[in-house]
């Protein structure tokens, strides 16, 4: 299983929400690594990291830079939180 490169899912998530015009561009690269994270979830997280899959990928579906930002800060901050709590 290949590891999730937390620091470029960070970014890559941050950068969407500061721009949510990019966010049909970095789909192609969100999804893959939203996979990885849900495959790799320890025991304990998979909720968690399910969670955070749920709000990034909403913000995929919807059109509304305000939906978008809200999902993706969403996102961002359980990400960031999940990344806290296992130690990277």
């Amino acid at each position: 299983m290949e590891e999730v490169n937390f620091s470029a899912l960070i970014d890559l998530v941050h950068d969407v929400y500061e721009d949510p015009s990019l966010i049909e561009e970095k789909q192609e690269s969100l999804a893959p690594m939203l996979d990885r994270l849900i495959a790799s979830a320890p025991e304990g997280f998979e909720g968690m990291a399910a969670m955070i899959n749920t709000h990034i990928s909403n913000a995929l579906k919807f059109k509304s830079p305000n939906v978008q930002k809200f999902e993706l800060e969403s996102g961002l901050i359980k990400l960031n939180t999940y990344c806290r709590k296992l130690g990277v």
